[in-house]
């Protein structure tokens, strides 16, 4: 479970204060340190207990119906920690347990063969020996020995396999039922519809009549950085965290979003299991998953006593920022399913798992001044900007403060002190205000009422909290239209970066990407940055440009919902620029979805996109179109993970090169990884790789086995 963003209005500075009590308390409580309380004792609680339940049952409903947590997974985790901790001092108050709901009222419902549970959730060494310490008494003395996994930090899913096929896809709902989501799971590319019956030279695997396989939808750290970065080139807000993006896509009814937005999926448990072949342990669960050929967990330890169960904990946290997903913690399992039968379930958890969640890593930063960006679609970004501080082994300057109504609600003003803390590991955010030690003075940030670009009036969409500069002339959106149209990831012109773009609109010479393709060399002349040399160069790169390949210039664009997948989709069907400007929204939609349709359709009907258009095709532009080589035989079949920059490939398109022949591509390394291709500035998996021996490929081989000179 994750909860993304900040401390909403009803956190305060009482926060830290009350975590750290509420911590005490619940571990006093395990150890049977509480006595009894008094009646003045129990009237003064009343009030919190009340204000607890509401604040959680509010903050249930956003995470569970909404996907739109306001308070991270930590904060949300002491509030229920404190009102269990008063409930249990007080059991006059108890009451039946309740849990959180997924389901959304849009999709069918299916009940579950088996309970889904959540988990028991330890913070501390102590709370965790305090668990291991019950286990090992409740089993009278018997071996424990665990399966310490890593905590996917995503969406639980119950997939059932009925004789091998997938029939069905539910999402945790109540526990008891949920969402059919069935028809959005088969569209991730990684799950297979069948079970493997028999790997080469290997006895045949059991296949149960049918099994409901326990795991969780997530993001992978690439993908999710992909996305945002899609999203901040196009001028949009970022996503704040990659669960609540795998909930929202899971949910998707828009075709072009489940495909533009690439969901993994992992195994790790099982509930209703019918037929042969149910495993004894944990371990050869994971063995099963992996030779039916589903994506099983890689990485896990077995630990046979409480030091091991930590010292495995404290190891994964180390590789935490390697592993190339989202973890929040780790999952403790008893392995022995003997030993699970003998200890048994409570209401909400079973009695032999535990998770241990990691404590985000945050810092303390005083806001020196707030300021906007625009970007190219005229949304208004706002960003907290700070002396550097150390997050993560990373020096930041600057938080994103998300939109004009996080500001309002948490009440945040230049001069706070704020605690900053990489949401979803990857961007920098402000998540709450130290109002304690707020300097006196300080002013209640005033969002502003025109564009700090261009002075034009800005606008809200009633659907939308963004705000936005209506001005498509307006220059700092023109200024980010360019750079993005210009980026490797559009159609790539080398040596036309945000300087030299400045320049050219400074000195008039560009106002549009179609102006690129009437410059001259003496129009360049005098251009600040760029001497003789340079200007040839530009001018080379620029008419390269000319054959990029169509998608290249969709994408290009920046067509709102439009993202490298949907212009490639367009690309394989329009076959040209002047094609695809006679597009209306029906073609539109057949292709990419409704959403992503709309907003083509919308973007192109505007005559000064339909004149850009034209001027593109009138200045000698001409994509190639799509094309896609096949590579040789030996890639059929093997694991390829990734690592640096390729010198002539974007990771995507050698990602698409491997599937395309028949290969499948992996974001971490393990052992059942055949090949680490290396680029430039490689990261953490090139010793992982190493470790495990797994081949090395530098570019230059990969693009051997792919058949390319």
């Amino acid at each position: 479970m994750a909860w993304a963003g900040g401390a909403s209005d009803i956190m305060n500075s009482k926060w830290s204060g009350r975590r750290y009590a509420a911590g005490a308390l619940a571990l006093a409580l395990l150890t049977g340190g509480l006595r009894g309380e008094t009646p003045a004792t129990l009237d003064a609680d009343r009030p919190r207990r009340d204000e607890l339940r509401t604040t959680i049952a509010h903050h249930d409903a956003l995470y569970f119906k909404q996907a739109a947590p306001e308070i991270s997974d930590a904060e949300y985790d002491g509030l229920k920690r404190e009102l269990r901790a008063l409930e249990q001092a007080h059991p006059e108050w108890a009451q039946a347990a309740q849990v959180g709901d997924d389901r959304s009222g849009r999709f069918a419902t299916r009940a579950h063969g088996g309970r889904m549970l959540s988990l028991e959730k330890v913070y501390t060494e102590a709370e965790w020996r305090v668990f291991h310490a019950g286990v090992a008494r409740r089993l009278g003395g018997a071996a424990v020995s665990y399966v310490v996994e890593p905590k996917y930090d995503g969406v639980a899913i119950s997939l059932t396999y009925e004789r091998g096929i997938l029939v069905r896809a539910v999402t945790r709902g109540n526990g008891l039922e949920g969402d059919d989501v069935t028809d959005n799971v088969r569209a991730i590319a990684r799950l297979p519809h069948e079970l493997q019956r028999q790997l080469a030279g290997d006895d045949p695997n059991p296949i149960p009549e049918r099994v409901e396989l326990r795991g969780e939808i997530y993001l992978t750290d690439a993908e999710f950085a992909r996305i945002n970065a899609r999203r901040e080139a196009a001028g949009e807000e970022s996503f704040a965290h990659p669960r609540n993006l795998a909930a929202g896509t899971l949910k998707s009814f828009d075709p072009g979003e489940l495909a533009d937005r690439e969901l993994s999926v992992v195994i790790y448990g099982w509930g209703e299991w019918r037929g042969e072949g149910s495993p004894d342990s944990q371990q050869a669960f994971h063995r099963l998953v992996r030779a039916w050929g589903l994506p099983g967990v890689e990485s896990y330890q077995v630990a046979a006593s409480a030091d091991a169960g930590w010292a495995a904990i404290q190891a994964f946290a180390r590789r935490r920022a390697d592993l190339g997903f989202p973890v929040d913690g780790m999952v403790l399992k008893l392995d022995a399913v003997a030993g699970r039968e003998q200890l048994g379930e409570s209401d909400q958890t079973p009695r032999w798992a535990v998770a241990y969640k990691y404590e985000p890593e945050r810092v303390v930063a005083q806001i020196r001044t707030i300021t906007l960006q625009v970007g190219r679609t005229g949304v208004l970004t706002p960003v907290a900007e700070f002396e550097p501080v150390e997050l993560g082994g990373v020096r930041v300057s600057r938080a994103t403060l998300h939109n004009r109504a996080v500001i309002a609600r948490r009440d945040i003003r230049v001069g706070d002190f704020v605690e900053v803390e990489r949401t979803g590991e990857v961007i920098p955010a402000v998540v709450s205000v130290q109002l304690a030690r707020r300097p006196a003075g300080t002013k209640p940030f005033a969002f502003p009422a025109q564009c700090p670009s261009c002075g034009d009036g800005l606008t809200v969409k009633p659907s939308e909290v963004a705000v936005r500069c209506p001005n498509p002339a307006c220059p700092e959106q023109r200024q980010r239209r360019l750079e993005h149209f210009a980026s490797d990831g559009a159609v790539d012109i080398d040596g036309l970066g945000p300087g030299t773009i400045a320049g050219l609109i400074r000195e008039g010479l560009i106002q549009s990407a179609a102006d690129l393709y009437r410059l001259k060399p003496e129009n360049l002349t005098g251009v600040a940055g760029l001497g003789p040399e340079r200007a040839t160069q530009l001018l080379g790169a620029i008419d390269r440009s000319r054959r990029a390949e169509l998608w290249r210039f969709i994408h290009g664009l920046g067509i709102p919902q439009i993202g490298p997948v949907n212009s490639r989709r367009l690309a394989e069907t329009c076959g040209s620029l002047a094609d695809l400007a006679e597009w209306d929204e029906a073609r539109f939609t057949a292709v990419v979805g409704i959403a992503a349709g709309r907003s083509a359709a919308e973007f192109l009907s505007r005559p000064e996109n339909r004149a850009e258009l034209r001027a593109l095709i009138h200045h000698g532009v001409r994509p190639a179109a799509p094309r896609l080589p096949v590579a040789g035989p030996r890639l059929r079949g093997k694991v390829f993970a990734f690592s640096g920059t390729l010198p002539t490939l974007t990771r995507e398109e050698a990602a698409a090169r491997v599937r395309a022949a028949g290969g499948v591509v992996r974001e971490s390394v393990s052992g059942a990884t055949d090949y680490l291709v290396v680029g430039k500035e490689p990261g953490a998996k090139a010793g992982e790789a190493r470790r495990l021996g797994v081949t090395v490929l530098a570019a230059e081989d990969f693009l051997g086995l792919l058949g390319d000179d």
